[in-house]
C-alpha cells in the first residue's frame, strides 16, 4: 500500500504515514459487478415489501368501520342538529344520546388503535391509518362539542 501524498510504502495497519504524516484513508472500490449486485439487493428489498403488503392485505381491524360509522353518527347529530320545530335537537335526552354515541365512538377508536399496535408488533403492519386517523378526529371534535352542550346548560 502507498501514500496518496507522497507516495512511500505504508504498512497495511498503519493509520498515519510514516513518511509525511499523512492520514491513510483506505478506500474501498467496487467493480461494476458488485454495483450492479447492490442495486439489485435494494429491488429485492422494496418487491420484499410489496409482497408484505399483498400477504397481509387481507388483514382486517374490525374496529375502524363501527368507530367511523359512530363517529360521523355523532358529529352529524352534534354540529347539525335537527330542526327547532320537531323540539328534538336541543332536549336533554338528545345531548345524553349524542354523548352515549360519541362515548361508543371513542370506545372504538381505542379499540382499533389497539388492534392495529398489536398488528403492528406481529406483523409490521397496519390497516387502514387513515381511516383511524379521520374516525379519531371526529369522535374527539364530537365529545367536546358534546360535552359543551350537555354542560353548557
Amino acid at each position: 500500500m502507498y501514500c496518496r501524498k507522497c507516495g512511500s510504502t505504508i504498512n497495511e495497519k498503519a493509520k498515519f504515514c510514516d513518511s509525511c504524516g499523512e492520514e491513510v484513508k483506505i478506500l474501498r472500490q467496487r467493480s461494476d459487478t458488485q454495483k450492479f449486485e447492490e442495486m439489485n439487493k435494494n429491488k429485492t428489498k422494496k418487491v420484499k415489501k410489496d409482497k408484505r403488503e399483498e400477504k397481509y392485505k387481507d388483514l382486517k381491524n374490525p374496529y375502524i368501520i363501527p368507530a367511523l360509522g359512530t363517529a360521523v353518527i355523532a358529529f352529524s347529530l352534534a354540529i347539525f342538529p335537527w330542526p327547532v320545530s320537531w323540539g328534538v335537537g336541543t332536549s336533554l335526552w338528545m345531548r345524553i344520546a349524542i354523548v352515549l354515541i360519541v362515548l361508543l365512538s371513542d370506545y372504538h377508536c381505542t379499540k382499533a388503535r389497539q388492534m392495529n399496535n398489536l398488528y403492528s408488533i406481529q406483523y409490521n403492519y397496519l390497516v387502514q391509518p387513515q381511516l383511524l386517523k379521520v374516525a379519531t378526529t371526529l369522535s374527539v371534535i364530537t365529545t367536546i362539542v358534546a360535552m359543551f352542550a350537555l354542560f353548557s346548560v
